[in-house]
């Protein structure tokens, strides 16, 4: 199974997180936000976009996106991310 490191990806929006929300037709997903799990560790949400999909309207993982052969959009590190809002 393929692993992400969200510390090293990038986004081509460099808008708000919102903006991301709204993603141009070709995208299979949409990036959400962070959602930070029992153990502590932060998860990238994503809501699937993909027309026609089975799951379209989801809101999923990375690793749920790769389990359903869909691409998973560039997104900014968790930490730039939060210390915009700070």
């Amino acid at each position: 199974m393929n692993e992400i490191d969200h510390r090293t990806m990038t986004t081509k929006n460099q808008g708000d997180v919102s903006d991301s929300a709204h993603p141009a037709p070709t995208e299979d997903a949409a990036f959400l936000g962070w959602q930070k799990i029992p153990r502590g560790d932060l998860v990238a949400l994503y809501r699937v976009t993909a027309a026609g999909h089975p799951s379209y309207g989801s809101t999923v993982s990375d690793k749920t996106l790769l389990n359903l052969n869909l691409r998973i959009p560039e997104i900014q590190s968790a930490e730039k991310q939060l210390s915009k809002k700070r």
